[in-house]
């Protein structure tokens, strides 16, 4: 596959915002039974046992986005997620898949970013399933609200323009080409249809994405 820049770092942060929260609450909840088991919160009043849980909701939350990221090199990617890396190569990788559709609890209209990987071989038993969910197949980048229409709802953040361009400048189709032409070039990039085999880096605008 065509190579970009040799180390090439996509933040992903911006599609996992909330993934923090969660961890957050659970270590929030814990502190609290803690202090109410040990007398701590009677001691220390209602106000500062609820200041000193919500400092551990945020002090979990704020930094997990930062532990997201994609890193492209000449052989393969490495995502990082919650600060734990995986590695995948280009050979094991075909394509973005970019699933449009509402979420079953809230109804609202979102699309699912998914590196689509080429299946693990499995027992003949489960073979066919394989199949059918081959084009599923992989790990989640992350999750962006759309329009009813499955559209953008205002200007990107310009990472998702980097993500994009990283992908397709190795080689990676983006299943949905009409909303990631529309990520591209709000940010100046060119449309997927202008990516030749081979493109250089001269056609990336000039605010070039974050290399590390």
């Amino acid at each position: 596959m065509n190579t970009a820049p040799r180390h090439q770092t996509v933040r992903l942060g911006f599609l996992w915002r909330a993934a923090g929260a969660p961890i957050g609450c659970v270590l929030a909840l814990a502190m609290g039974i803690v202090l109410a088991d040990s007398g701590d919160a009677g001691r220390m009043g209602a106000v500062p046992a609820l200041l000193l849980s919500s400092a551990a909701v945020l002090g979990v939350a704020l930094p997990v986005p930062y532990g997201f990221w994609l890193r492209a090199d000449d052989h393969g990617l490495t995502l990082v997620r919650a600060f734990v890396p995986r590695r995948y190569r280009w050979r094991d990788i075909q394509g973005l898949t970019m699933d449009a559709g509402q979420d079953a609890d809230s109804g609202a209209h979102r699309l699912v970013l998914l590196l689509r990987l080429t299946p693990a071989r499995r027992r003949t038993a489960r073979a066919a399933r394989t199949a059918r969910d081959a084009h599923l197949y992989g790990p989640v980048l992350g999750i962006l609200g759309t329009t009813r229409d499955g559209l953008p709802r205002g200007t990107e953040p310009r990472r998702l323009a980097e993500l994009f361009d990283l992908l397709r400048r190795h080689g990676v189709p983006l299943d949905d080409r009409r909303y990631a032409d529309l990520v591209l070039t709000a940010h100046g990039y060119p449309a997927l249809a202008h990516t030749a085999p081979g493109a250089s880096l001269s056609a990336r605008p000039a605010a070039c994405p974050d290399a590390a």
